[in-house]
């Protein structure tokens, strides 16, 4: 049923925000409330659903169809095929048979669950540093449930400013790790906050007048 979708990089169909953004309907930042507020959900998802439906468009698939999951089983199968957001979305549309759980979510103590991990980032066909951490910080968003509080904490901090094409180094990253797991949060929130002011004002243009002829 499925051609071959086109190889171009996953994830780059939506324009993402230039500075860390305020949700409307939670107040935190922009995509920290991934699991529980639909705008924060929409802001991350709404990357990998871009390219799925690309995919169901190409296919003349409906969203919601029977034959939708049959291309999620297809896309999971043939995974070499497409950019890591498909074969995510894929996943997120099929249980897996030997947990039950959502294909992929119990990668770290399921067989089956972990292979289809591994499938996804092999996916990542030249992705960028940003692109691969925002990959797996929605793994984690997603699935709460089997991650760390401290990794949640960190990924829930971590996934706004990566919405705006940040990367922090690893030491940076660890040193956040470091304190969230020491208890110190006044100091991660002081942190963020100037890291904040530091990718607005970076990242804020000023479009160029134009000439009247």
């Amino acid at each position: 049923m499925a051609t071959s979708f086109p190889k171009p990089i996953g994830g780059r169909r939506v324009g993402r925000p230039k500075t860390v953004q305020t949700c409307p309907a939670c107040g935190e930042a922009l995509g920290a409330g991934y699991a529980a507020c639909p705008q924060c959900h929409n802001a991350i998802e709404s990357i990998w659903l871009a390219d799925w439906e690309a995919l169901l468009a190409q296919e003349h698939i409906a969203a919601g169809s029977p034959e939708e999951t049959l291309l999620a089983r297809v896309v999971v199968d043939e995974f070499g095929r497409h950019p890591w957001t498909v074969v995510d979305i894929a996943m997120s549309l099929l249980r897996c048979s030997q947990c039950g759980a959502e294909l992929g979510e119990a990668y770290a103590t399921c067989g089956e669950c972990g292979m289809a991990f591994g499938s996804s980032i092999l996916c990542e066909f030249e992705a960028s540093g940003n692109e691969h951490a925002l990959h797996i910080g929605r793994w984690v968003l997603r699935y709460p449930q089997r991650h760390s509080p401290d990794a949640v904490a960190a990924w829930r901090l971590s996934m706004p400013r990566l919405l705006t094409g940040w990367l922090p180094t690893t030491e940076d990253a660890q040193r956040i790790m470091a304190l969230i797991k020491a208890g110190r949060m006044a100091e991660v929130n002081e942190l963020v906050r100037q890291l904040d002011q530091e990718i607005n004002r970076h990242t804020k243009k000023i479009s160029p007048r134009r000439r009247r002829p």
